[in-house]
């Protein structure tokens, strides 16, 4: 009986560091494109870093492994359409 329960913290502990390791890539990225657009320091760099963070892993707090990886990999796909857009435009 111990190691169900030992089994449910571990996957528990794990959704837990995904879910913040995704807060945590979602909001750096936003904040080093805010970087490069504004060119603010390190203190407002952090400071976002941690607000979007924070803001993001609050709207994922309800969902499952698979809602949280369904998101990331939206974003993902966002993101190389993005970077496929600077691509084409910088070409033309």
């Amino acid at each position: 009986m111990k190691t169900m329960k030992k089994m449910k913290k571990m996957k528990t502990m794990g959704l837990l560091l995904f879910k913040v390791f995704s807060a945590f890539c979602f909001s750096y990225v936003l904040t080093l494109i805010g970087q490069e657009l504004l060119s603010y320091g390190l203190f407002s760099f952090v400071f976002l870093l941690i607000s979007i963070g924070l803001s993001f892993f609050y709207f994922i707090k309800d969902y499952k492994f698979s809602g949280v990886l369904l998101i990331d990999i939206i974003l993902v796909a966002i993101a190389f359409l993005l970077r496929f857009y600077v691509i084409i435009a910088y070409g033309s």
